[in-house]
Formats: C-alpha cells, sequence, structure tokens
C-alpha cells in the first residue's frame, strides 16, 4: 500500500536558495574548464579537423539525397536506417565530449560507435542477435581489438583508466611525501585527444561504407558518387599524414 506523501514546497524552496550557489560553481568550473580543453584540442588535433569535415560532408551528402525519398524495404532495411540514425544522432556529443577531456564517457560513446558498426555487419549478414552486445569480431582487427579498452573506459573497471582521466600532474611544491591529487574537471590530454577524435573521424569513413551498399542496393542514382569516393581517399590520405592511420589498414573507394 502507498501512502501519499505532500511534498513540503517552503522547505524545498529554502534548500534550493540555500544550494543553488554551490551547484552553480559546480556548473561553471565544468563549463570553463571543458572551454579551455576544446581550445587546447583543436590545435592538438590538426589536420584531422579537415579529414573529419571531408567524411562528414559526404555523410551527410549521401543521407540527404535520401530525404524524402520512397523505397522498398524489409525488416534488415529497417534495423539498418535505425542504426545509421542512431550513430548520427550521436556524433555532436561524442565529438564534444572528447574535445571537452572527458574522455571516460567519449570513450562509453566511441564503443557505442563501435557496435553500431558491428551491428550493421550483423544485420546485412543476416546474424543480429536478440539479446546482447554485437560480435565485434566480424570488424576488422584494428577496431576489434579496441573493445576491450573502450569497454574498461566505459565500465569504469579499470582504476589505472579511471585515474589516469581524473589525476591532477600540475603544483605539487612543498607537500610532504608523495602526494596524489583529484581533479574534478576535465584536462586535456594532447595524445589521447588526438587517438580518440582519429578513431572517431575512421568509424565515420566505416559508417560511409556501410551507406554505400544501402544506397547503392535501395535507392536508384543515389549512390555514392566519384567526387564523393574521391573526398573518403583525401580524408584517409590526412589521418596517414598525422600518423593516425597505417596505409596498410586505410579504407579505400572499393572496400
Amino acid at each position: 500500500m502507498r501512502v501519499a506523501k505532500t511534498l513540503d514546497e517552503d522547505a524545498i524552496e529554502r534548500h534550493k536558495r540555500e544550494f543553488i550557489e554551490p551547484a552553480a560553481m559546480l556548473y561553471a568550473v565544468q563549463k570553463i574548464y571543458g572551454d579551455q580543453a576544446k581550445a587546447k584540442a583543436m590545435a592538438a588535433y590538426g589536420r584531422l579537423l579537415d579529414a573529419h569535415m571531408l567524411v562528414t560532408g559526404v555523410l551527410a551528402a549521401g543521407l540527404l539525397r535520401l530525404n524524402g525519398a520512397i523505397a522498398e524495404a524489409d525488416q534488415a532495411a529497417f534495423e539498418r536506417d535505425a542504426l545509421f540514425a542512431a550513430f548520427v544522432i550521436g556524433l555532436e556529443p561524442c565529438e564534444a565530449a572528447i574535445a571537452e577531456a572527458r574522455y571516460l564517457q567519449a570513450h562509453a560513446m566511441l564503443r557505442q560507435e563501435l557496435e553500431i558498426l558491428a551491428q550493421l555487419k550483423a544485420v546485412r549478414a543476416n546474424r543480429r542477435k536478440l539479446n546482447g552486445a554485437p560480435n565485434v569480431a566480424a570488424l576488422e582487427q584494428s577496431l576489434a581489438r579496441l573493445y576491450g579498452g573502450l569497454s574498461a573506459a566505459a565500465h569504469v573497471s579499470r582504476h589505472h583508466i579511471v585515474q589516469t582521466a581524473t589525476s591532477w600532474d600540475g603544483e605539487m611544491e612543498g607537500l610532504p611525501g608523495p602526494t596524489n591529487f583529484t581533479r574534478y574537471f576535465p584536462e586535456t590530454d594532447d595524445e589521447l585527444a588526438r587517438k580518440s577524435y582519429a578513431l572517431h573521424v575512421y568509424m565515420i569513413i566505416r559508417l560511409v561504407e556501410e551507406l554505400r551498399l544501402d544506397l547503392a542496393r535501395r535507392y536508384e542514382g543515389a549512390g555514392i558518387t566519384a567526387h564523393e569516393n574521391e573526398a573518403i581517399n583525401l580524408a584517409v590520405d590526412l589521418m596517414i599524414s598525422e600518423g593516425m592511420l597505417e596505409l596498410v589498414d586505410a579504407p579505400t573507394s572499393e572496400s
């Protein structure tokens, strides 16, 4: 049996007035340091920014050609459409988390992007599991091998990963003995920012490869064009030049 409890609105308002200042300070600190981290990340990305613009441009061009289009579809097509949409909807929050140095959260989203790619392949092969995570072994080895580390970050299951994302390495002079500081604000790690962003860009390329198959199969005249293939290949060249992709793993317009 449940008994309805009358809310004490006066007490709620009194406590809101009392705690609004520390709450505002908490979020202000996150905003200030997040903005600082973003500025550092933009500088660290280098020409990965150009690669990102090219691949997202091709992705958007392909999707815009489908806007309002009507085509026959089966259950697999419905599932793949939803997976494409899930990836696209998550682009901005994933990129913001990487740029603002919220790495644990960013890696949880990168893990989901990887799972979406694996799920797209599983649906296409009619091997989708009804429950549980998709089989990432279906992905190329360079992506599949990252799944464990991304999962550890998402599940905060390894202390050293969590500590790396929250430890303070700044001024510690005049302190007695070994001292560990924990920070409650984001701080940029240039190498981690670059690697995380490059992984995100590379998974967009792989998403475009999956979209290419659907466009060619389901929509007449809506396939990825030679001009768009060239843009993707230029993005790959940029990632290679930035040391974020090896030629042996690089996708081509034929893959």
